[in-house]
């Protein structure tokens, strides 16, 4: 798998934290990195929700995604 690829878009490659967390195609480093980019995105969709502009791409982009995102990467720090 592509690391370029997963940072641009980690939600359409893994479908959730959960499966980037398991997956053995990446070191600790790179999930970390992954994930940090997913919380920004989700942020950054949110902010635009709040502000009315969803398009199609904020489908499963919301606040529990976040917070797995967020779950996911304390654990990481942790491990």
């Amino acid at each position: 798998m592509n690391f370029k690829l997963a940072m641009k878009n980690p939600g359409k490659i893994f479908g959730t934290p959960e499966a980037l967390e398991i997956s053995t195609e990446f070191d600790a480093a790179q999930k970390y990195s992954i994930l940090v980019q997913w919380k920004n995105q989700l942020e950054q969709l949110q902010a635009a929700s709040n502000e009315g502009m969803l398009g199609p791409e904020s489908e499963g982009a919301g606040a529990e995604c976040l917070q797995r995102v967020v779950d996911a990467i304390i654990r990481l720090r942790i491990d």
